[in-house]
Protein backbone atom coordinates (compact mmCIF):
# COMPACT_ATOMS: atom_id res chain seq x y z
CA UNK A 1 0.00 0.00 0.00
CA UNK A 2 3.07 2.35 0.85
CA UNK A 3 4.32 2.48 -2.56
CA UNK A 4 1.04 2.69 -4.51
CA UNK A 5 0.00 5.35 -2.47
CA UNK A 6 3.34 7.34 -3.39
CA UNK A 7 2.25 6.37 -6.95
CA UNK A 8 -0.10 9.52 -6.76
CA UNK A 9 0.94 13.36 -6.72
CA UNK A 10 -1.65 14.68 -4.77
CA UNK A 11 -2.40 16.43 -1.56
CA UNK A 12 -2.61 13.68 0.80
CA UNK A 13 0.76 11.87 -0.70
CA UNK A 14 2.57 15.76 -0.28
CA UNK A 15 1.30 16.46 3.21
CA UNK A 16 2.50 12.64 4.05
CA UNK A 17 5.74 13.47 2.58
CA UNK A 18 6.42 16.40 4.89
CA UNK A 19 4.87 14.79 8.12
CA UNK A 20 7.48 11.56 7.27
CA UNK A 21 10.44 14.05 7.10
CA UNK A 22 9.52 16.10 10.29
CA UNK A 23 8.78 12.69 12.40
CA UNK A 24 12.33 11.53 10.99
CA UNK A 25 14.12 14.85 11.87
CA UNK A 26 12.61 16.04 14.57
CA UNK A 27 14.79 13.98 16.99
CA UNK A 28 17.86 16.10 16.23
CA UNK A 29 16.26 19.20 18.23
CA UNK A 30 16.57 17.28 21.25
CA UNK A 31 19.17 15.05 20.93
CA UNK A 32 22.68 16.64 19.60
CA UNK A 33 25.75 14.88 18.45
CA UNK A 34 28.54 15.84 19.41
CA UNK A 35 30.40 13.49 16.75
CA UNK A 36 31.15 16.25 13.87
CA UNK A 37 32.45 19.76 14.27
CA UNK A 38 30.57 23.09 14.52
CA UNK A 39 31.56 23.70 10.52
CA UNK A 40 29.19 20.35 9.50
CA UNK A 41 26.52 20.50 11.93
CA UNK A 42 26.07 24.34 12.89
CA UNK A 43 27.44 26.41 10.18
CA UNK A 44 24.26 28.64 10.27
CA UNK A 45 25.01 30.55 13.71
CA UNK A 46 21.41 30.60 14.79
CA UNK A 47 19.64 28.20 18.06
CA UNK A 48 19.57 24.89 17.43
CA UNK A 49 14.87 25.24 17.73
CA UNK A 50 15.53 27.35 14.53
CA UNK A 51 18.21 25.56 12.43
CA UNK A 52 16.42 22.36 12.61
CA UNK A 53 13.55 22.96 11.31
CA UNK A 54 15.09 25.40 8.33
CA UNK A 55 17.47 21.90 7.48
CA UNK A 56 13.52 20.29 7.19
CA UNK A 57 11.99 23.04 5.05
CA UNK A 58 15.48 22.55 2.66
CA UNK A 59 15.62 18.93 2.51
CA UNK A 60 11.76 18.85 1.79
CA UNK A 61 12.50 21.20 -1.13
CA UNK A 62 15.59 19.43 -2.14
CA UNK A 63 13.25 16.39 -2.29
CA UNK A 64 10.42 17.89 -4.28
CA UNK A 65 13.11 19.01 -6.84
CA UNK A 66 14.52 15.52 -7.27
CA UNK A 67 10.55 14.20 -7.61
CA UNK A 68 10.60 16.70 -10.28
CA UNK A 69 13.62 15.76 -12.09
CA UNK A 70 12.09 12.16 -11.93
CA UNK A 71 8.56 13.03 -13.49
CA UNK A 72 9.63 15.46 -16.15
CA UNK A 73 11.79 13.32 -17.94
CA UNK A 74 9.68 10.17 -17.38
CA UNK A 75 12.01 7.87 -15.11
CA UNK A 76 8.68 7.40 -13.27
CA UNK A 77 5.08 7.78 -13.23
CA UNK A 78 4.05 11.60 -14.39
CA UNK A 79 2.00 11.91 -11.59
CA UNK A 80 4.12 10.22 -8.36
CA UNK A 81 5.96 11.36 -5.49
CA UNK A 82 7.52 8.26 -5.59
CA UNK A 83 11.12 9.21 -6.13
CA UNK A 84 10.32 11.94 -3.68
CA UNK A 85 9.91 9.71 -0.82
CA UNK A 86 12.96 7.40 -1.71
CA UNK A 87 15.03 10.34 -0.96
CA UNK A 88 13.43 11.10 2.17
CA UNK A 89 14.31 7.64 3.02
CA UNK A 90 17.72 7.82 1.58
CA UNK A 91 18.29 11.10 3.28
CA UNK A 92 16.93 10.37 6.56
CA UNK A 93 18.59 6.78 7.21
CA UNK A 94 20.95 7.34 9.61
CA UNK A 95 21.65 9.63 12.43
CA UNK A 96 24.45 11.99 11.64
CA UNK A 97 22.59 13.00 8.22
CA UNK A 98 19.38 14.30 9.58
CA UNK A 99 20.44 17.70 10.49
CA UNK A 100 21.83 21.10 9.09
CA UNK A 101 25.17 20.96 7.51
CA UNK A 102 27.27 22.18 4.60
CA UNK A 103 26.31 19.31 2.80
CA UNK A 104 22.68 19.70 2.67
CA UNK A 105 23.75 23.15 1.03
CA UNK A 106 25.64 21.54 -1.09
CA UNK A 107 22.98 18.80 -1.89
CA UNK A 108 20.27 21.49 -2.91
CA UNK A 109 22.63 22.94 -5.56
CA UNK A 110 23.31 19.40 -6.73
CA UNK A 111 20.01 18.68 -7.52
CA UNK A 112 19.70 21.55 -9.89
CA UNK A 113 22.90 20.50 -11.37
CA UNK A 114 21.69 17.51 -12.20
CA UNK A 115 18.37 18.89 -13.18
CA UNK A 116 20.97 20.52 -16.03
CA UNK A 117 22.29 17.95 -17.03
CA UNK A 118 19.17 15.99 -18.08
CA UNK A 119 18.14 19.66 -19.85
CA UNK A 120 21.44 19.07 -22.01
CA UNK A 121 19.55 15.91 -23.98
CA UNK A 122 16.83 18.45 -25.71
CA UNK A 123 18.86 21.69 -25.16
CA UNK A 124 18.59 23.84 -28.18
CA UNK A 125 21.63 25.42 -26.77
CA UNK A 126 24.04 23.11 -25.10
CA UNK A 127 27.00 25.95 -25.02
CA UNK A 128 24.68 27.82 -22.19
CA UNK A 129 23.08 24.45 -20.68
CA UNK A 130 26.58 23.39 -20.21
CA UNK A 131 27.33 26.48 -18.61
CA UNK A 132 24.90 26.14 -15.98
CA UNK A 133 25.37 23.01 -14.83
CA UNK A 134 29.27 24.15 -14.23
CA UNK A 135 27.95 26.47 -12.66
CA UNK A 136 25.86 24.57 -10.37
CA UNK A 137 28.49 22.20 -10.06
CA UNK A 138 30.86 25.04 -8.95
CA UNK A 139 28.85 26.27 -6.48
CA UNK A 140 28.11 22.50 -4.87
CA UNK A 141 31.98 22.79 -4.68
CA UNK A 142 32.31 25.72 -2.40
CA UNK A 143 30.28 23.52 0.31
CA UNK A 144 31.87 20.19 -0.64
CA UNK A 145 35.26 21.04 -2.79
CA UNK A 146 35.90 17.10 -4.27
CA UNK A 147 32.77 17.50 -6.36
CA UNK A 148 34.29 19.66 -8.55
CA UNK A 149 36.29 16.12 -9.59
CA UNK A 150 32.67 15.52 -11.36
CA UNK A 151 33.34 17.62 -14.13
CA UNK A 152 34.16 13.90 -15.90
CA UNK A 153 30.63 13.37 -15.12
CA UNK A 154 29.08 15.99 -17.38
CA UNK A 155 31.77 15.07 -19.83
CA UNK A 156 29.94 11.20 -19.72
CA UNK A 157 26.79 13.25 -20.28
CA UNK A 158 27.73 15.28 -23.15
CA UNK A 159 29.07 12.56 -24.67
CA UNK A 160 25.70 10.16 -23.41
CA UNK A 161 23.39 12.99 -25.27
CA UNK A 162 25.73 13.11 -28.33
CA UNK A 163 26.76 16.48 -28.31
CA UNK A 164 29.26 17.34 -30.57
CA UNK A 165 30.03 20.84 -30.04
CA UNK A 166 33.57 20.52 -27.89
CA UNK A 167 33.09 24.11 -26.62
CA UNK A 168 30.53 22.94 -24.51
CA UNK A 169 33.08 20.78 -22.58
CA UNK A 170 35.34 23.54 -22.27
CA UNK A 171 32.29 25.68 -21.14
CA UNK A 172 31.94 23.64 -18.28
CA UNK A 173 35.15 23.70 -16.49
CA UNK A 174 34.59 27.60 -16.83
CA UNK A 175 31.15 27.47 -15.28
CA UNK A 176 32.68 25.32 -12.61
CA UNK A 177 35.69 27.72 -11.79
CA UNK A 178 33.64 30.96 -11.65
CA UNK A 179 32.40 30.62 -8.05
CA UNK A 180 35.92 29.95 -7.02
CA UNK A 181 37.85 32.78 -9.15
CA UNK A 182 35.45 35.25 -6.89
CA UNK A 183 36.04 32.91 -3.69
CA UNK A 184 39.78 33.36 -4.25
CA UNK A 185 39.89 36.55 -5.24
CA UNK A 186 38.26 38.08 -2.34
CA UNK A 187 40.78 35.24 -0.06
CA UNK A 188 43.66 37.09 -1.82
CA UNK A 189 42.39 40.76 -1.53
CA UNK A 190 42.05 40.52 2.32
CA UNK A 191 45.22 38.71 2.68
CA UNK A 192 43.30 34.97 3.68
CA UNK A 193 44.96 33.14 1.10
CA UNK A 194 46.98 31.18 3.01
CA UNK A 195 44.84 30.32 4.85
CA UNK A 196 42.15 28.97 2.83
CA UNK A 197 43.78 27.14 0.57
CA UNK A 198 44.89 24.19 3.20
CA UNK A 199 40.95 24.62 3.74
CA UNK A 200 40.41 23.65 0.51
CA UNK A 201 42.79 20.77 -0.10
CA UNK A 202 42.24 18.91 3.14
CA UNK A 203 39.18 16.88 1.39
CA UNK A 204 41.62 15.64 -1.90
CA UNK A 205 43.50 12.73 -0.26
CA UNK A 206 42.25 9.27 0.17
CA UNK A 207 40.30 7.72 2.94
CA UNK A 208 42.51 6.38 5.42
CA UNK A 209 39.46 4.32 7.51
CA UNK A 210 37.58 2.39 5.05
CA UNK A 211 34.51 1.98 7.47
CA UNK A 212 33.86 5.53 8.78
CA UNK A 213 30.24 4.50 10.10
CA UNK A 214 31.19 3.50 13.60
CA UNK A 215 27.51 3.17 14.66
CA UNK A 216 25.81 -0.55 14.36
CA UNK A 217 22.96 0.60 13.39
CA UNK A 218 23.40 3.68 11.12
CA UNK A 219 25.81 0.79 9.53
CA UNK A 220 22.71 -1.52 8.69
CA UNK A 221 20.81 1.04 7.34
CA UNK A 222 23.17 2.23 5.20
CA UNK A 223 23.90 -2.04 3.75
CA UNK A 224 19.93 -1.88 3.14
CA UNK A 225 19.70 1.43 1.45
CA UNK A 226 22.88 -0.02 -0.54
CA UNK A 227 21.53 -3.39 -1.48
CA UNK A 228 18.29 -2.24 -2.46
CA UNK A 229 20.06 0.44 -4.70
CA UNK A 230 22.26 -2.06 -6.06
CA UNK A 231 19.38 -4.20 -6.89
CA UNK A 232 17.78 -1.75 -8.56
CA UNK A 233 20.65 -0.27 -10.84
CA UNK A 234 20.85 -4.65 -11.76
CA UNK A 235 17.41 -4.39 -12.80
CA UNK A 236 17.26 -1.30 -14.86
CA UNK A 237 20.52 -2.61 -16.39
CA UNK A 238 19.17 -5.16 -17.28
CA UNK A 239 16.09 -3.63 -19.17
CA UNK A 240 17.69 -0.87 -20.65
CA UNK A 241 16.39 -2.53 -24.06
CA UNK A 242 13.11 -2.14 -23.30
CA UNK A 243 13.01 1.85 -22.29
CA UNK A 244 12.89 4.44 -24.93
CA UNK A 245 15.74 6.26 -26.44
CA UNK A 246 15.00 9.16 -23.87
CA UNK A 247 14.51 7.33 -20.75
CA UNK A 248 17.53 5.24 -21.94
CA UNK A 249 20.22 7.72 -22.27
CA UNK A 250 18.75 9.68 -19.16
CA UNK A 251 19.35 6.22 -17.21
CA UNK A 252 22.58 5.94 -18.31
CA UNK A 253 23.53 8.96 -17.44
CA UNK A 254 22.09 8.54 -13.91
CA UNK A 255 24.01 5.31 -13.78
CA UNK A 256 27.25 7.28 -14.23
CA UNK A 257 26.43 10.08 -11.97
CA UNK A 258 25.67 7.79 -8.74
CA UNK A 259 29.23 5.74 -9.89
CA UNK A 260 31.05 8.98 -10.30
CA UNK A 261 29.54 10.40 -6.93
CA UNK A 262 29.96 7.50 -5.29
CA UNK A 263 33.49 7.05 -5.66
CA UNK A 264 34.05 10.89 -4.67
CA UNK A 265 32.49 9.83 -1.50
CA UNK A 266 34.22 7.13 -0.24
CA UNK A 267 37.53 7.33 -1.71
CA UNK A 268 38.20 10.32 -0.43
CA UNK A 269 38.90 11.40 2.96
CA UNK A 270 34.94 13.40 3.64
CA UNK A 271 33.09 13.26 6.31
CA UNK A 272 30.13 10.76 5.79
CA UNK A 273 27.57 13.45 5.68
CA UNK A 274 28.50 13.66 2.01
CA UNK A 275 26.58 10.87 1.47
CA UNK A 276 23.35 13.51 0.44
CA UNK A 277 25.54 13.75 -2.69
CA UNK A 278 24.38 9.74 -3.81
CA UNK A 279 21.17 10.26 -2.68
CA UNK A 280 20.22 12.52 -5.78
CA UNK A 281 20.78 9.73 -8.48
CA UNK A 282 19.74 6.63 -5.67
CA UNK A 283 16.52 7.99 -5.49
CA UNK A 284 16.36 8.38 -9.32
CA UNK A 285 17.07 5.00 -9.32
CA UNK A 286 14.82 3.87 -6.55
CA UNK A 287 11.99 5.57 -8.17
CA UNK A 288 12.36 4.39 -11.60
CA UNK A 289 12.89 0.56 -10.23
CA UNK A 290 9.94 0.87 -7.75
CA UNK A 291 7.41 2.78 -10.25
CA UNK A 292 8.05 -0.47 -13.13
CA UNK A 293 7.47 -3.36 -10.54
CA UNK A 294 4.09 -5.55 -10.40
CA UNK A 295 4.09 -7.20 -7.40
CA UNK A 296 4.16 -5.33 -4.51
CA UNK A 297 3.16 -7.28 -1.50
CA UNK A 298 6.91 -7.99 -0.76
CA UNK A 299 7.88 -4.72 -1.90
CA UNK A 300 5.45 -2.90 0.52
CA UNK A 301 6.63 -5.18 3.62
CA UNK A 302 10.44 -4.54 2.75
CA UNK A 303 9.67 -0.78 2.64
CA UNK A 304 7.31 -0.48 5.99
CA UNK A 305 10.47 -1.98 7.70
CA UNK A 306 13.43 0.06 6.25
CA UNK A 307 10.73 3.63 7.36
CA UNK A 308 10.46 1.00 10.95
CA UNK A 309 14.30 0.94 11.32
CA UNK A 310 15.06 4.59 10.81
CA UNK A 311 12.45 5.67 13.00
CA UNK A 312 13.68 3.35 15.88
CA UNK A 313 17.37 4.09 14.74
CA UNK A 314 16.31 7.87 15.06
CA UNK A 315 14.80 8.06 18.28
CA UNK A 316 16.62 5.72 20.40
CA UNK A 317 19.16 7.76 21.49
CA UNK A 318 16.34 9.91 22.77
CA UNK A 319 16.16 7.23 25.36
CA UNK A 320 20.15 6.92 26.02
CA UNK A 321 20.34 11.19 25.92
CA UNK A 322 21.09 12.61 29.30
Amino acid sequence: MIIQFFKKSYLPQLLALVLLVIVLWLPEIFFFSQNFSTTQTGFIPINSWIRQPLAILLFIIISLIVNKLSTKHHLSLRNSYLTAFFFILIGSATVFMTKMSTFLAATFFFALFYQKVFDLQNSTKVITTTFDAGLYLGLVSLFFPPAMLLLIFVWFALLIYQADQWRAYVTAIIGILLPWFFIFVGYFWFDKLPEALPEFLKYFHFREIWNPIHDKPDLAIFLMVALTTLIGVLSLLGGLSSYNISQRQHILVNLWGLLFSSLVVFLLAVPMQALYITAVPASLILGTFFSQMKRLKWANLFVLLWILSIFINQYLPLFYAT
